[in-house]
């Protein structure tokens, strides 16, 4: 398996101290390959327990900002100190899990991370599990289904469907074991692949105009 290089020009060593002694990147761990990395992970845990099958899946480099316990709100910070060392023409996103249940909070939050991002990148956008002790989820998958339907760049990756039909096992009702991140890894590449035509190093297609829409376990 590809290990993450962390060998960088020392130019842009010195850009990624600065950025993380910057206030706004606070809680930001970003790890990039380089400064050209075609993707960009941002999220919490569900992110965390990707990195050791995302960027084997896609044949390409993938820079990284996931952190434990983040919400949507710690992920746009972590986003935005990201895109000043990256430049990545795809965004993958895994943010939502922490978030109260409120749908129009929720909206907002998503509508200002498509903002940071920017328009002329493909965002791909895992829908959201969680137990009942850390509320109703619904609500916030029905507005992420919204903004896909009217958002072209983003696509989303159907999760709920995922562990819904018990493809994946959650031992502590919210994260899956190894097995389960890697299915949940390559239910994101695909999507990656298909919807942004990203996949082979040095070999990147133009990305997609198809309308924006859900990629669900096959």
């Amino acid at each position: 398996m590809p290990q993450l290089r962390r060998l960088i020009p020392t130019t842009f060593a010195a850009a990624l101290t600065c950025a993380a002694l910057a206030p706004a990147a606070a809680d930001a761990q970003l790890v990039a390959v380089n400064p050209q990395s075609s993707v960009l992970v941002v999220g919490d845990s569900l992110a965390v327990g990707l990195r050791p099958y995302l960027q084997r899946q896609l044949g390409t480099d993938v820079a990284w900002d996931a952190k434990s316990g983040r919400t949507t709100p710690q992920g746009l910070l972590a986003l935005r100190a990201a895109l000043k060392i990256v430049q990545p023409t795809t965004v993958v996103v895994s943010l939502g899990t922490n978030d109260g249940s409120s749908p129009v909070r929720f909206q907002d939050r998503i509508d200002r991370m498509l903002s940071a991002i920017g328009s002329k990148r493909c965002v791909v956008w895992t829908n959201i599990y969680r137990p009942a002790r850390k509320g109703p989820y619904a609500p916030l998958n029905s507005v992420l289904s919204a903004e896909a339907s009217r958002v072209t760049r983003l696509h989303l990756v159907d999760w709920l469907s995922a562990v819904s039909s018990r493809a994946v096992t959650l031992p502590d009702g919210l994260h899956p074991n190894t097995e389960g991140f890697e299915y949940r890894s390559q239910l994101i590449a695909d999507a990656v692949k298909d919807d942004c035509g990203v996949g082979t190093i040095g070999s990147e297609t133009a990305q997609s105009d198809a309308t924006g829409g859900v990629a669900s376990p096959a």
